[in-house]
């Protein structure tokens, strides 16, 4: 940004490496959390009349990430930045519009960049960590459909249950198309939940990567609707599998060049055969309950995920989070070192009639529509639009 001449005696910026993020919700702030990851960061509650009282007293920073949302005149206010913001500070601005006529105005005032809200992961780590750090982390960017791993922590934890109906909800939302992939080759619920009876093709392909031409999905892959197949398998329990590295890697090969996104249904624990799947994810989520076993196997899951593809992809979703007789918050916060990253509260006994059933749960419980469309706008950065006019910063 144009600022005013520095103190004679500023710091010199090689001493200075702390980001700090001013947001008025946590969406945004556990999106800067997740691509900022590594750096000096530092998140504050508030917009981007805290920052100016902040850098009223302090500037020892080397980048600013303000928040303009509720603000009635954010050139105003920018200005006022301006006068109190060292030249050399690096500032990013997130907002609520996304005219693009605005964010010229936010360049050509010599910001470093402008986000939309809803903030993702994603958004801050392809386009505001390089600007800021200087790096981009590690990430599946390679051309292809955006993988999404749903490990669950403890059985039982609801983990295929969720990966159906976000799978369900992605595709509508997201108008795209959108694979449901099953790993679970025996004893895999997925199926059974959605009433429909798999066939041999995905265990042929996992074993023998050179049988799975073109034609598998034809011969795999089950219709759910119309945006919307399931891949998986119903092996006896006693059969002898031996599913490779390679298999996997071209099976979601294959799918990744058909589909806009594939959820991952993965078995736990991981062998080196599963490891593709989470190094190609770019979104992995570990699930579990308020449980001590849940706690204890959501850690061991974190750091499984981290060594083999990096922290910046693993999120913490706590399912039926306030069931009875369930661990207290605190004692989770605790254990985790930090809030779930996503919540979904026990939605009562329509989930398990939903699978009695043999229908996807979205279509019996109203509220989890609700619940999982904070997951859909982190994976896909889009969701439900408020009711009314957007409204407009300048004319």
């Amino acid at each position: 940004m144009a600022m005013v001449s520095p103190p004679a005696e500023l710091p010199s910026v090689l001493t200075r490496n702390q980001i700090v993020c001013f947001v008025d919700d946590e969406l945004s702030a556990g999106a800067l959390r997740k691509g900022l990851e590594g750096g000096n960061l530092s998140i504050k509650r508030g917009t981007i009349r805290n920052a100016i009282r902040m850098l009223e007293t302090d500037t020892e920073l080397s980048a600013l990430v303000i928040d303009i949302s509720g603000i009635d005149d954010p050139f105003t206010e920018l200005e006022r930045l301006a006068r109190v913001c060292p030249p050399d500070v690096e500032v990013a601005v997130i907002g609520e519009s996304r005219e693009i006529l605005f964010y010229r105005e936010l360049m050509d005032m010599g910001l470093t960049e402008y986000l939309p809200k809803p903030l993702t992961r994603d958004m801050v780590l392809h386009q505001l960590r390089p600007k800021l750090l200087g790096d981009v982390a590690p990430t599946a960017a390679d051309r292809g459909g955006h993988v999404i791993s749903i490990c669950g922590a403890q059985g039982g934890a609801g983990a295929t249950s969720i990966a159906i109906n976000l799978a369900l909800q992605l595709a509508e939302t997201t108008k795209a198309k959108v694979a449901l992939l099953d790993l679970h080759l025996q004893n895999g619920e997925t199926a059974v939940m959605l009433g429909l009876r798999p066939g041999p093709g995905l265990r042929i392909a996992l074993e023998n990567p050179m049988r799975a031409d073109t034609l598998f999905l034809e011969r795999a892959a089950i219709d759910i609707n119309e945006r919307v197949c399931l891949i998986s398998a119903d092996e006896e329990l006693d059969a002898q599998l031996d599913i490779t590295e390679a298999g996997v890697r071209h099976v979601l090969g294959l799918l990744r060049q058909r589909f806009n996104y594939i959820v991952v249904d993965v078995p736990v624990p991981f062998g080196p055969s599963i490891h593709p799947v989470i190094m190609l994810s770019r979104h992995v989520l570990v699930l579990l309950e308020a449980e001590v076993t849940g706690l204890r196997n959501a850690h061991a899951l974190r750091t499984a995920v981290t060594n083999i593809a990096g922290r910046d992809r693993v999120f913490t979703l706590l399912n039926r989070a306030d069931r009875a007789g369930g661990l207290p918050r605190a004692t989770i916060v605790k254990a985790l070192g930090a809030e779930p990253d996503m919540v979904i509260p026990d939605l009562g006994k329509g989930m398990t009639q939903a699978v009695n059933l043999g229908i996807p749960a979205l279509k019996h419980v109203r509220a989890l529509r609700r619940h999982l469309a904070p997951i859909v706008r982190e994976i896909a950065g889009v969701g439900a639009q408020k009711k009314g006019w957007l409204r407009r910063l300048f004319g």
